[in-house]
């Protein structure tokens, strides 16, 4: 089952007030993802050009800066290696450009 939506959101934002820029990217992204399956293109594409704002901020020299600290967010499956590339290519269809 599917946390809601409404948690996400939440996460998010706390992510983004904390400035912990690996969650809120992760969590971005999801929310993109989640928004895109429920065809809420306007949310999905704020959501999947925050989260490039915010991967963006990440180091990503080594695997490790780009490994995902996790396996899932908000019941979305997450890239098992997540940086800017892998946000273009999951996402280029919302991103500005």
């Amino acid at each position: 089952m599917m946390p809601p939506v409404g948690a996400l959101e939440q996460e998010y934002q706390q992510a983004l007030a904390s400035a912990d820029h690996r969650v809120a990217a992760e969590t971005a992204y999801a929310l993109a993802m989640r928004a895109m399956e429920a065809s809420n293109y306007d949310d999905a594409h704020r959501y999947a050009n925050e989260c490039l704002a915010e991967v963006e901020r990440l180091p990503s020299s080594t695997l490790d800066d780009v490994a995902a600290t996790r396996t899932h967010a908000g019941g979305v499956p997450l890239p098992d290696y997540f940086h800017e590339g892998v946000v273009r290519e999951r996402l280029g269809g919302l991103l500005d450009r």
